[in-house]
């Protein structure tokens, strides 16, 4: 029965869930518990598999009826909110997650389980505490972060600010040396704001989402690639094909697509590996490198034609050293074009936003671009994409290095320390 079994367990991790009832069917009438458990179980599984919920509901509930075993009461119930919370049932999830942790209370990874179903169903605040047990069970627990940090998103996303600081100010206190924390708790005026967030707060924030990242903004109506691309064509013309272009921040590669036509040499940097590694099975860039922007831009000094940048400036305040990075790693005549997030507030330049993301205002854009000695500054409002509903306002950046002109005051054309490896294109 044993091999039986375990074949019908593979089938169900490939999610052929017909292949694994055809399997079990031999061994449905197994006796004797244990394994009538264990089959009933991988029954449910392969019911809910080909999205038979009534099935999957009444074969569980058969399976918890044969065992008082308490691990594997446990197991069934995380395993039945799992099934239910991938139907599209988070309310239904919870009852089973909290069932679970009835029988097992100190078992993180279903702590983190309830974290998710709890958001699902609209309890914001809930997933929250839920991911603070998981950083009280296992200190600096990866699940537990996640956690925390998407509830704080969505209490951030809905204005709930009070409780996105009292939330933020307790994942602080468990997690003091995060960086993630602290910036947050930052965003939400627990803490001065620093001048741009964390390298390592960045760098794990787009790991975590790497995989589904471009499936997540396709449903928010992105648009800044789109728009960078638009600006590149209105001030460069027709795509030819013999421009150096660098694309910082880029992310999975979105503008990187866009503006491949423009381009004899395109390279991308970005403080993700994860991200990096779905720019480079996107296949339109040259090379890859995992660095900082503005140390990656001060190491080429008057290498690029054109520099874009969508959607990454909003991770630092102050935009002056950036701006003058890229004004450096211009030829002559080059061009930039970024967004940033629109701050409508004259009286400051920038502004670190509840959401942990810098908005910045006209003005300063002006200013950071006169300062490292660009030209033809442009800014345009535009809407970036949906949050919680509601647009994203931003500002369409453009600018041009002068093709003769004095050096900007300051500049700094030596290679600085810092870019470090390179993932080179198929």
């Amino acid at each position: 029965m044993d091999e039986r079994l375990e074949l019908a367990l593979a089938r169900i991790r490939a999610g052929d869930g017909p292949g694994a009832e055809a399997v079990l069917a031999d061994v449905a009438g197994a006796p004797t518990a244990p394994d009538d458990v264990r089959v009933v179980h991988l029954r449910a599984v392969a019911a809910h598999l080909r999205r038979d919920e009534e099935a999957a509901e009444r074969l569980m509930a058969s399976a918890l009826a044969a065992t008082t075993d308490p691990t594997l009461v446990a197991s069934l119930h995380n395993d039945l909110g799992n099934m239910r919370l991938e139907a599209g049932r988070p309310g239904a999830a919870v009852a089973s997650y909290e069932a679970s942790l009835l029988v097992q209370p100190e078992d993180a990874p279903t702590w983190a389980n309830l974290a998710t179903a709890r958001r699902h169903a609209g309890d914001p605040v809930g997933a929250g505490r839920a991911g603070l047990h998981v950083l009280e069970l296992e200190p600096g627990a990866a699940l537990g972060r996640a956690a925390v940090g998407a509830a704080l998103l969505h209490l951030t996303g809905q204005g709930r600010s009070a409780e996105a600081l009292d939330l933020v100010r307790r994942w602080a206190e468990l997690d003091p040396d995060h960086p993630g924390a602290r910036h947050r708790l930052a965003a939400l005026g627990g803490l001065p704001a620093p001048e741009r967030a964390p390298d390592d707060y960045v760098a794990t924030l787009f790991d975590a989402s790497a995989e589904d990242f471009d499936d997540h903004l396709a449903g928010l109506g992105y648009r800044a690639p789109a728009l960078v691309a638009d600006r590149v064509a209105a001030l460069l013309g027709e795509a030819a094909g013999e421009l150096d272009v660098a694309d910082i921040g880029c992310g999975t590669g979105l503008v990187g697509d866009l503006v491949r036509p423009w381009a004899r040499s395109l390279v991308g940097c970005d403080l993700s590996v994860g991200m990096l590694r779905r720019a480079r099975l996107r296949g339109c860039y040259d090379a890859l490198h995992h660095a900082e922007l503005s140390a990656f831009l001060r190491a080429r000094h008057a290498a690029y034609d054109l520099v874009v940048c969508a959607d990454t400036l909003c991770y630092l305040g102050d935009l002056e050293a950036v701006t003058r990075a890229v004004a450096g790693a211009l030829r002559p005549g080059g061009t930039f074009v970024a967004t940033v997030e629109h701050l409508d507030d004259p009286t400051r330049p920038w502004r670190l936003t509840p959401t942990g993301r810098y908005a910045h205002g006209t003005e300063h854009l002006r200013a950071v671009s006169a300062l490292a000695g660009l030209s033809d500054v442009t800014t345009t409002p535009v809407h970036l994409r949906l949050e919680a509903g509601e647009p994203v306002e931003g500002l369409l950046w453009s600018a041009r290095r002068p093709t003769a002109a004095a050096r900007p005051q300051g500049a700094d054309s030596s290679p600085s320390e810092g870019e470090d490896g390179r993932v080179g294109r198929d």
